[in-house]
């Protein structure tokens, strides 16, 4: 198979479930696909999305130290975060968790 037919079968994939999931569950799944382009490869190998609720998200984080360090450019996250996402479900803050 080549690399053109997979990404176009991801494409598929991902529209299909759009009409199946819930628009926060959807949007956390494009967040999951798209997070190292999000955030980096470094911190990406040290956090992962974990849920949208309300228009927060949860990332969990390997450690308390990281945690902090986040905290000081969590508003370029979320503006990263909502060029990423569909418009109606944009982000507005961020809650980072040990985990």
């Amino acid at each position: 198979m080549k690399l053109n037919q997979q990404l176009n079968l991801k494409e598929v994939l991902l529209a299909a479930l759009k009409n199946k999931l819930s628009a926060s569950d959807y949007c956390a799944l494009i967040l999951y696909e798209h997070w190292e382009s999000i955030c980096g490869k470094e911190i990406s190998k040290k956090t992962k999305p974990k849920s949208l609720y309300k228009n927060i998200l949860t990332v969990s984080v390997e450690n308390p130290v990281l945690i902090f360090e986040l905290g000081f450019i969590k508003e370029e996250f979320i503006r990263k975060i909502n060029t990423a996402l569909d418009k109606s479900m944009a982000v507005k803050d961020i809650r980072f968790i040990s985990g």
